[in-house]
């Protein structure tokens, strides 16, 4: 008898709890080195300015209705002082506002034509410096459910070989760029709502559809950025892959089982919302947990002795 999706999503779930136990020092070793790269990025990334910021304010600060503004560098500058990023705003930009007249306040998110280069610049940076590793924990998890430990030293090997590197790089900005066009599609129905809802009179019935609308939509985008997921896994587990060939062949994997990647994913919800508010800490066990999951789900290797 065939087992249902969801009894097969548990078993597949436990098995990579099992292994996270059998070979926990190893793994634990390995995602500390990720989480600490990642947090070092990240800090990267704000101190300098390549994240991009919102900021609400009183209506008497911002007197513009919901829109889409464009700044000169003067309104930009004194618009990006009060995050503290005045020397990026002379070369102007855009600013979307959205007005709340019962509240009185606007939610301003300003885009410097400055910020926008130095977003992508840095955050290539950060791609280079963190996809090499992240792969590289990728095969080991993947070792592991084989039943056998790497040598440490091949953690970083993806930085050695420039193939690799570059392979690695190119999997990540794709699915970081399909990720961002895939989640602002999918929102676009719910932003329409904000906007006509600030803007129509009488337009709360408008405003109240809009939070259903975001979330259903933050669904959808991530349901499509999960269809692409699998190619870093195929890349892992098989570096000699071309970049094409590990989206082709990770397509090939979730032939008819999309729904059910989707709602593997989708059940670790909970342990990302407790991870965050226990400050990232069960990330030692949520992300190696989560990643052996994807790769039995994909293609599980046969089950080792003594598991």
């Amino acid at each position: 008898m065939t087992e249902h999706p969801s009894q097969q999503r548990r078993a597949l779930k436990f098995r990579a709890k099992r292994t996270f136990f059998r070979f926990i020092r190893p793994c634990l070793v390995c995602t500390f080195f990720l989480i600490l790269l990642s947090l070092l990025a990240q800090l990267f990334s704000v101190v300098s300015g390549g994240t991009f910021f919102y900021t609400i304010m009183d209506v008497r600060q911002f007197p513009m209705s919901t829109g889409i503004w464009k700044a000169d560098a003067t309104a930009m500058t004194n618009l990006l002082a009060l995050l503290g990023l005045e020397r990026l705003g002379d070369l102007g930009g855009l600013v979307f506002s959205i007005r709340y007249e019962d509240a009185g306040q606007v939610l301003v998110f300003p885009v410097a034509w400055r910020q926008v280069v130095d977003v992508v610049i840095i955050q290539g940076i950060v791609l280079l410096v963190t996809a090499p590793l992240s792969y590289g924990v990728l095969s080991h998890y993947r070792g592991f459910l084989e039943g056998r430990v790497r040598p440490f030293r091949a953690l970083f090997g993806w930085y050695v070989d420039l193939r690799l590197t570059a392979k690695a790089l190119a999997v990540q900005v794709i699915l970081t760029v399909w990720r961002l066009l895939a989640t602002l599609l999918c929102l676009l129905p719910g932003m329409f709502c904000v906007v006509a809802g600030t803007i129509v009179p009488n337009g709360k019935i408008i405003l109240l559809l809009s939070s259903p609308a975001l979330l259903l939509g933050l669904l959808a985008g991530y349901y499509l950025y999960v269809l692409l997921l699998p190619a870093r896994y195929v890349l892992a587990r098989d570096p000699a892959t071309s970049v094409p060939q590990a989206f082709s062949k990770g397509l090939g994997l979730l032939a008819g089982r999309h729904l059910e990647y989707f709602k593997l994913n989708f059940s670790f919800l909970p342990w990302h919302i407790i991870s965050m508010l226990l400050y990232g800490v069960p990330d030692l066990f949520v992300i190696p947990y989560v990643q052996m999951s994807n790769f039995l789900f994909l293609d599980p290797p046969p089950v080792p002795e003594n598991l």
